[in-house]
Order: C-alpha cells, then structure tokens, then sequence
C-alpha cells in the first residue's frame, strides 16, 4: 500500500499544464452540448437518461476520450445540433406545449379570465366557447357596467355595501385586502362606505385598495378619476388607468417569480460536472497529465476549477451580502448613501450595519463546510490516502477555503460603502502579490521547508488571499447579473405603461433592455479581464500558479469565467423557450451536497482499485459508473424536493 502511495503520488506530480487555447477548447464542450440538448429538446420526451447523455456525458468525454481533439469533436456536436435543427419538423411536444399555452390564454392566465386589459373578463364555462361568444367593445361593456351600478345605487337602502358578482371589474379584482393583516377568524376585508349621495361623475368602489374602473366617458382621455380616502370625504385626482394599477401588485410578484436565471444554472452546473468528473479522471491513464493540476506555475483544466468553483461562490454570495436592508426603509432620510458603481448599478445602502452580529451568521452557515474540511481530513489520514503535499499542505483541504471564503467577504464588505466589489478584489491581489513577489514569501513557498503548523500548511494559508480575491471579484461580477433577476419597481410599472401596451408586454420589454445591458457589460468585463492578463503577461510581472493564487492566476480565472457567462447567456437568447434541464437545475441547487457526495465516491473507487494500472475500456466503465452515480444522487434530491 505504500509503494503504491507513493506510486500514486509522483503519478500525480510535476505538470507542466496546458495552453490558455487548449483549456478554453475543451471546455467549449459545454456550450456545444448545451446547444445539442436545446435543439434534441423538441424531440424527446425530458427523462434523467436524456438529460445525462446530452448535458454530462459529453463533458466527461471532452476530458478523456477526445481531449486530445477539443475542436474536432465541438465541431461534430455543433454539425450534429445543426442538422437536427433544420430536419427536425414541428414534434407533438411543441403542438402539445403550444395547446397548453392557447388553453391557458384562452382561460386568462395573466389577468385571471381575461388575456387583455381591455377584453372584459368572463368566468370559463362548459356550456360557452370562445368562439361562439359576441365580442363586445370596451366602450359597450363599460356602459353596461354603469348601468348595473346606476340600478343598484337606486335601490340600496342602507350605507353599507354587499358586492355583487354582476358589479365584478373586467379584471376579477380580488376581495382580499392585501394590506390588512390575517386574523384567526380569517382574511378581514376593509370595505368603503358610500357616499349618501354619490357625485353623478364619481363611482363607488367596495374594496379597498383597489380603484374603481372608469366610465364610458373617461375613455377619451389618457388619465382616469381615482379616489383618496380622506375621512369620509372623496376626491378625483389624475393617476394612471386602475387597471394597470391594480395589474402592478400581481405583475410584480409574478416578474419575481418569473426573472429566474437558467444561463447562470446551466453555467454553475457545468462547471461542478466538470469538476466532477475532474477529480477521479485525474486518477486513471485515460485523463491526460496536462489536464491536471500544475506543480507550481502554469495554467491546466484543473486549475480552472478551483477556481471557477471560488468565482462561483462569488456569483451566489451577492444576494448575503448586497448592502440593502431586507426590511422597509424611508427613502427620504439624508442619512441614506449610494456608493459608486458602474451606471444603473446603484444601491441604497443602510444607515449602519450590526457587524458582529452578521460575522457570527457567516460563521454560523460556513460551520456545516469547516466540518466537512476536518472530515475529509481523518479520512486521508486514517486510511493513508494518496494526497499532493503541495497542492495545499499537510492538513489544509479546498474545503477550509471555501469555508473561510463567506466569512471574509462580511469583514470587509463595509469596505464596499467606498469602493466598488472588483475594485477591492484587485486591490487585495496586487497587495498579495506584492507580498510573494518582494517579501520573500513566494521563495519560502517554493522551498521544502516547513517549519511549524503554519509551514506545514503554507501553500493553503499563503493561497487564501488570492480566493479571496477570486470571491470578491465574482461578487462583483454577481452584482451586474443580480440587477437581471429583480423585479421591476412598481413607480416605473404605474409612469411607464403605455395606454396600448399591457403589464406583461412592458415587463417583457423592460427586462429584454436588462438583458441586453448584461450583455453588454459581461463583454466589456471579459475584454477587460483578457486585456489585463495579456499585459500582465507580456511585460513578465508573473506566470500564473494556482500553488500561490497570484495576481496573474486572479486575472485568468476573472477572464474564464465572465468568458463563459457571456456565452451562456448568449445561447440563451438563441434558444430562449427552452428550459434549464432538470439534471443541471439539481445539480445547481445542491451544488455542496454533489460535491460531496463525488469526495466519497471518489475515495470509495480509489480504495477500491488500483486506478492508474487500469486499462481504457475498464477507466471508462468506472468513469460512466461514477458519472451516473453522482448525477442520480442529484436527481434523486430533486425527486424529493431536498435542497441542501
């Protein structure tokens, strides 16, 4: 067991790595199985079988079978994707998802039974159509509403009001008054009282806060009556239509709903897959060396997972760390700032924050990660696990890193009243290198010595300033993307709507100009990372070395990854109706537990076999096993709607 310890050891060591092209050609291989899985989507019915063999298995054949052939292989996913493209004709799932969308119009999914704010609503029945019911102009059914209303004001002989379902607004307005609070006897509803003799132009409205829907004769002009509760008194003011306004509450809380982000999903899950798949791979022949992790300076597919794993964490982390109050707040008091940022990205920040309080909720959630790190390091110990001494140390693990990653990001998070996220993570990479560079430290790393528990854990220690500045600039890369996913103020729903466009239709517009603003700045942020790096390259201030996490290796994860997010988010406008595949959505959302759970599968087949003496067919056997084993955990969580 030693011999092969150690046997496994040097198979692991001295890498010299791989091109920036080459990494970036194989790691294609997610766009272009994303691409064939959006194009076969019309044609299969969606399955786990499906989802791994267009979304997992070709990642892992990009590293082992075909690594040595990243743009052949792309090309024929790409050919493949292009050709069931143009033969493929219209299949049952889209006829029949183009069915369920006609029905659920057709029964006024967006404003209850109506499609359109200005078609008057109608409860579905069994015994009339859509076709054979007269369409009535607005004008008309407004006039008949008056109507009823006029008859049933003459008869009303007391004060109080009953609602009638004859006097229902075109929208089906709800009797629940949102703003009053549950009771165990219920939902109280607040009812207006009538006026004991209504102005001729005014009409009474039963609940509240929802205004009345305007006359016939308010029809003509741009600005409808609306009504204040001022004791018992009522005056008519100009404000937007009521319906919009009414429409504003439900449109916000459905476009927050809705404003999911399947590029971000899509790219988080590919990256843990990769990673995955990365971590037993390395262990057997058919993963090439060059793949792997780097001695100690040198870019390697590898090497882009840690990283990537640190940026995405980044990517996640802005909404714990957004400097917004979670509670209401007065807009009005001075006492509010707005740090810089680039344009539209402004946030109000809060008087003060309780900082101790907010380090012992980091530390708190980051416990459950810490434990895992102490874990996994009994287990290497105990069984004499094969480990690299120099990747991290002698007892640190990736899992303290990440751990500790949340927790920095509270301590200097005040920082960020000042300055912006991405200027505190270069900040912090250029102090950290100045240190490896001019003090001596980047010599101590590189030597054997080791004294004490610092020195016997030098390379995690020295390392963490660059995740952190790795963290930090995924923050900040998460601050533009968080902007895509937020609902739209209700005052732009209320001044923006035009006459003649719907809530929907505004809010499809509205986060269309978001989108394409991300597009835009993820552009400028990839061109920026690259040029940076190829400067910082080409006048020699340092080779990139995940061993130290400095600057230079800062820069190209920076650029791998807003790289690949534009990408992402590129396709998916291309395919904009397709969805995130299940597999990947699991994936995503229990991205720790997956991460996990392949740890242990991982040591499982190494204790199991002798790894690197295995032949090709038996490497791909065990390497699909174990693929299929960690992506059924995945879905299995999904199928019981566990999210950890």
């Amino acid at each position: 067991m030693a011999d092969y310890k150690s046997a496994k050891e040097a198979f692991v060591s001295d890498n010299p790595g791989s091109s920036v092209f080459t990494i970036i050609a194989i790691s294609l291989t997610a766009w272009t199985s994303y691409t064939l899985y959006a194009t076969l989507y019309s044609r299969f019915r969606p399955s786990f079988l499906f989802d791994y063999l267009t979304s997992a298995l070709p990642l892992l054949l990009s590293i082992t079978l075909f690594a040595t052939s990243p743009i052949t292989y792309n090309a024929s996913l790409v050919t493949l994707s292009v050709l069931v493209y143009l033969t493929s004709p219209t299949s049952r799932r889209q006829r029949s998802n183009g069915n369920r969308k006609d029905q659920s119009r057709s029964k006024g999914s967006w404003l209850e039974e109506s499609d359109s704010d200005e078609e008057i609503a109608e409860p579905p029945s069994a015994n009339t159509s859509t076709n054979n019911t007269p369409i009535k102009l607005p004008s008309q059914v407004i006039q008949s509403q008056n109507q009823n209303q006029n008859q049933h004001l003459s008869s009303a002989t007391s004060l109080s009001y009953s609602p009638s379902p004859s006097l229902e607004s075109p929208l089906r307005l709800s009797v629940e008054d949102p703003f009053s609070p549950s009771t165990s006897e219920g939902n109280k509803v607040s009812k207006r009282r009538l006026s004991p003799q209504p102005s001729p132009d005014s009409i009474a409205v039963n609940i509240l806060p929802t205004p009345p829907f305007p006359d016939a004769d308010s029809l003509s002009s741009t600005t409808y009556p609306s009504y204040q509760d001022n004791g018992h008194e009522r005056k008519s003011s100009s404000s937007p239509r009521p319906d919009r306004i009414y429409v504003q509450d439900q449109a916000h809380s459905q476009a927050q709903s809705k404003r999911r982000l399947p590029f971000l999903s899509v790219y988080r899950a590919h990256m843990m897959i990769m990673t995955v798949h990365c971590i037993l791979a390395v262990d057997f022949k058919v993963f090439p060396r060059w793949l792997g992790k780097c001695e100690d300076f040198g870019t390697s597919l590898m090497d882009v997972g840690v990283g990537s794993f640190v940026f995405s964490l980044g990517l996640i982390s802005i909404k714990s760390l957004s400097l917004t109050n979670s509670g209401p707040r007065d807009h009005n008091k001075s006492s509010i700032k707005y740090p810089p940022n680039s344009p539209g990205t402004q946030r109000a920040l809060p008087p003060r924050t309780d900082l101790p309080k907010d380090i012992f909720r980091a530390i708190k959630k980051a416990a459950p990660t810490l434990m895992l790190g102490f874990v996994r390091l009994l287990m290497v110990k105990g069984i004499e696990y094969p480990e690299h001494m120099t990747e991290y140390g002698v007892h640190w693990n990736f899992f303290f890193t990440i751990g500790l990653l949340p927790i920095f990001g509270v301590l200097v998070r005040p920082l960020r009243k000042w300055v912006r996220w991405s200027v505190l993570g270069i900040g912090m990479s250029l102090f950290h290198q100045l240190i490896l560079s001019k003090f001596g430290l980047q010599t101590f790393l590189l030597s054997p010595s080791r004294p004490g528990l610092l020195g016997l854990n030098k390379e995690g220690i020295a390392s963490l300033p660059g995740y952190i500045s790795i963290y930090l600039l995924g923050l900040s890369t998460g601050e533009h993307i968080q902007r895509l996913s937020e609902p739209v103020p209700p005052k732009s729903v209320n001044v923006n709507v035009n006459v003649t466009e719907t809530i929907e239709e505004h809010l499809t517009r509205h986060y269309d100009k978001r989108g394409t603003e991300l597009v835009l700045e993820l552009f400028s942020y990839t061109l920026s990372w690259w040029a940076a790096l190829g400067a910082w390259t080409f006048f020699g201030l340092g080779e990139v070395s995940r061993r130290f996490a400095n600057t230079s290796y800062v820069l190209f994860i920076a650029s791998y990854n807003t790289l690949f997010l534009l990408g992402y988010l590129t396709l998916e406008s291309i395919f904009p109706h397709v969805p995130t595949p299940p597999l990947l959505e699991s994936i995503n959302k229990n991205g720790l537990v997956v991460f996990l759970v392949a740890n242990l599968f991982t040591g499982l087949v190494n204790v199991s076999m002798e790894s690197m003496y295995a032949g090709k067919t038996l490497s791909m056997v065990v390497l699909v096993g174990y693929s299929l084993a960690v992506c059924a955990v995945a879905r299995l969580l999904r199928n019981k709607r566990i999210s950890l």
